[in-house]
């Protein structure tokens, strides 16, 4: 089979790396000024965890939940804080690299089943017949096998489903563990390789545990390097997301479509098989049992930790709702359009309820499709499988809070993307050139949807309203919606989203606890008493709802009851910076100024970089009349914003009693021209120049 200089153009992997990386910085150029939304809020913006990177210095420290990406997040944080260009940038370049790894592990999964059509005949056939039908076959040329790998890799980064993935900066955790998980099955596919290349020509597969042993051996340098380093990447994978486990699933794939198809050779591997998978399921529970609290005693109820479960959804309806969210899932990757950041799918009742049991059918029939394929279309199940397995962890009997994630098909894609591409030069074996022409247009039009997605994502006022047109049932919908509005200024708009997401769930405990800081800013403080107070009674365990009421109370003047609230919220959450803030801030109020200054403390270490925080610690120690430590956080509140009127008048007053006229005035002219209405600054400045008798006003 010839192909034209075009199609062999395709095929020059230079020419596939470059198409690659200019495909994703094409369509995500729109994305570097996107803001946080929905959880880059929580898990960034609010995270005091990821500003000290000392916390990731302890092997416990390390090795807490989805510890390696926070780690990245951390890292992003000690260079730019948080503007998102250096988040988007690094989501990008990780979405390059997937990009890159899918061309390569696409390229040897297409090699190796076609060598396998040759080692292992599906049928009786001879080896010779086998090799004459190959060399009949067009898919089994160098050159369709990496036309195909590209385009696999091009699907894979190009599928509006993706921007989830990459555009959603705190799903990092995914594109990440996904670097980690691809990484792992290469090196896994490389060492066996190598192991097979080292055999006999005169061995079958069936025959390579025993050839192990020879004076060669199959585990020479390069082969346990390979090795040790699918293990090391595996574990990795895992530090950034829980689904990584499914890699050993995915490894019993690989080596099963790749190298070993007889039930000899897998009969003898079963013999060091079984007592891995006991080992490797020991340690992945020990390992989250230390950092999650499972209980081993009752490990089936407990397990389902490792996703978040929802403990008010039982196992067999999240499984019945996993149907149809497959279904949808399916739907999304061929047809994706009307793509939704928070979908909030109904969670099925039974087997009977609705559709379920069609899209039950369906599930199975994509099964059958699977098996029936094995031997006819290797790639077409390969792609199959590996969409099941990287699926399972979230979409089968361990309850998640939320039913559906486009996120959750990132991994996953990587099966999407090899059965298609395969189907479609199947298709068009012999006129190549048409599934060329096929699939560019499609990846076109991906592309395409892409970049008009991630035109959505730019303003969070519209994501939202598009969330809550698609979703109108959703009342978490209208919260974020509301939450946009709120820190925009427009509270009256903002008041209106919450009621509509009151009206869908009337103990929306969040929604109240926004509406009352709202009423509290517009000064209607019995509004703000009642939904505030209707917050805590319906979720007395939040930490943000403890302190919010506090505050409120700490307006009123009820100065104990706010510290009582603050202590609540500490306990619940002691590295909640704003709660160990207001805690001190009530009892500097109550003159317990020791205590006060142990909790301001704190909050100064949970988050260095707030000038407020490090300008209450210098007011305690004022009080304590510790002046020189006063002016050091007050210098270091001016530092951090140098336009903090406050904290530039409390170090004009250090300057005064330091006797220092001149820094003084310095410091009052600052913070009037900042200010020019605080009093106490012109205060200041009086006595500044009283005290040095020459000094005048600036004009």
């Amino acid at each position: 089979m010839k192909f034209s200089s075009s199609e062999s153009l395709f095929a020059n992997s230079l020419f596939a790396s470059i198409t690659i990386v200019i495909t994703v910085l094409v369509i995500y150029s729109n994305v570097y000024d996107v803001p946080f939304v929905f959880d880059d809020q929580y898990q960034i913006e609010d995270n005091t965890r990821i500003r000290d990177l000392q916390n990731y210095s302890t092997l416990k420290g390390f090795l807490s939940r989805r510890s390696l990406a926070s780690f990245s997040f951390a890292i992003n944080y000690k260079i730019g804080k948080v503007k998102p260009f250096g988040y988007h940038l690094v989501n990008i370049s990780i979405h390059i690299l997937n990009g890159l790894l899918v061309y390569v592990l696409s390229l040897w999964v297409f090699k190796r089943l076609s060598l396998n059509r040759y080692q292992c005949p599906a049928k009786a056939e001879s080896v010779a017949e086998a090799l004459t039908s190959r060399k009949k076959e067009v898919l089994d040329t160098s050159v369709s096998k990496q036309m195909m790998a590209l385009f696999a890799a091009l699907f894979f980064v190009a599928h509006p489903i993706q921007t989830q993935s990459v555009t959603y900066i705190v799903q990092r955790y995914t594109s990440m563990s996904a670097s980690f998980y691809l990484g792992a099955v290469l090196f896994y596919i490389w060492a066996r390789s190598l192991q097979v290349n080292r055999a006999p020509k005169s061995s079958s597969q069936a025959e390579l545990p025993e050839f192990a042993k020879s004076k060669n051996g199959m585990f020479g340098f390069k082969v346990f390097t390979c090795f040790f380093l699918f293990v090391f990447l595996g574990v990795l994978a895992l530090l950034c997301k829980e689904n990584a486990a499914t890699l050993f699933g995915v490894t019993l794939l690989v080596e099963y479509f790749l190298f070993d198809r007889t039930w000899a050779g897998w009969r003898k591997k079963l013999i060091w098989l079984v007592p891995i998978t006991c080992i490797l399921v020991t340690v992945i529970l020990y390992f989250f049992a230390s950092i999650r609290g499972i209980r081993f005693e009752n490990f089936l109820e407990d397990v389902s930790i490792l996703t978040r479960e929802a403990k008010t959804i039982d196992r067999f309806s999240y499984l019945c709702t996993q149907f149809s969210v497959f279904v949808q899932y399916v739907r999304l990757l061929f047809f994706p359009i009307g793509q939704n950041l928070d979908y909030m799918m109904p969670f099925k009742t039974g087997f009977f309820d609705g559709y379920t049991p069609l899209a039950f059918l369906f599930v199975v029939f994509v099964l059958v499709v699977g098996f029936w394929n094995i031997r006819k279309k290797p790639a077409v199940s390969f792609g199959i499988f590996w969409f099941f397995i990287t699926l399972s962890i979230e979409s089968s009997i361990f309850p998640i809070s939320d039913a559906i994630f486009e996120h959750r098909l990132y991994l996953p894609m990587f099966g999407f993307a090899v059965a298609v591409v395969y189907s479609v030069f199947d298709l068009f074996q012999d006129r190549t050139r048409w599934a060329v022409a096929i699939l560019s247009v499609a990846f076109l039009a991906l592309s395409t949807g892409t970049y008009l997605r991630n035109q959505i994502w730019k303003d969070p006022v519209l994501l939202w309203a598009d969330v809550t047109s698609k979703s109108p049932h959703n009342h978490r919908a209208f919260y974020n919606l509301g939450n946009v509005l709120k820190r925009r200024g427009k509270l009256d708009e903002a008041l209106v989203q919450y009621e509509k997401a009151l009206q869908l769930r009337p103990n929306f405990a969040v929604a109240h606890d926004n509406m009352g800081l709202i009423f509290m800013a517009k000064g209607n403080i019995p509004e703000a008493v009642k939904h505030t107070g209707m917050a805590v009674r319906t979720k007395p365990g939040s930490a943000i709802i403890q302190n919010n009421y506090g505050q409120l109370l700490l307006r009123q003047g009820r100065i104990e009851e706010a510290a009582r609230h603050f202590y609540q919220a500490v306990r619940i959450k002691p590295r909640y910076a704003k709660a160990q803030n207001n805690l001190g801030i009530a009892l500097a109020q109550q003159k317990k100024f020791e205590e006060a200054k142990e909790h301001l403390l704190s909050a100064a270490h949970l988050d260095p970089n707030n000038s407020e925080i490090l300008n209450n610690v210098g007011q305690v120690l004022m009080l304590q009349g510790n002046i020189k430590e006063a002016a050091r956080y007050f210098e270091a509140a001016v530092q951090k914003n140098p336009n903090f009127a406050q904290a530039l008048t409390n170090l004009g007053f250090m300057r005064l009693k330091e006797n220092r006229l001149d820094e003084a005035a310095q410091y009052f002219h600052r913070a009037l021209e900042i200010a020019p209405d605080m009093g106490r600054a012109r205060q200041g400045l009086n006595l500044a120049i009283k005290a040095k008798g020459s000094w005048g006003p600036r004009r």
